[in-house]
């Protein structure tokens, strides 16, 4: 199991994703908007999203739990 965690605080922009589906390593999952700059989050690894944590306009911090992937 693997975290999709925010590399910096901001609003979350864009969810690409939904429970169920099946992403590769380094595939867009997210984007987050900072200082007017829209910054992608990324897959950590491979997986089946189980679960996702977020929801559109949430302000996360830095180091927050977007989703969490299941192998």
């Amino acid at each position: 199991m693997a975290d999709v965690i925010a590399e910096w605080p901001g609003r979350v922009a864009e969810i690409h994703i939904a429970v169920g589906d099946s992403v590769e390593v380094e595939q867009e999952l997210f984007t987050i908007e900072s200082m007017k700059m829209l910054t992608p989050i990324p897959a950590p690894a491979a997986g089946t999203v189980s679960e996702i944590l977020v929801e559109v306009d949430d302000f996360v911090d830095e180091g927050a739990v977007l989703a969490k992937l299941a192998d």
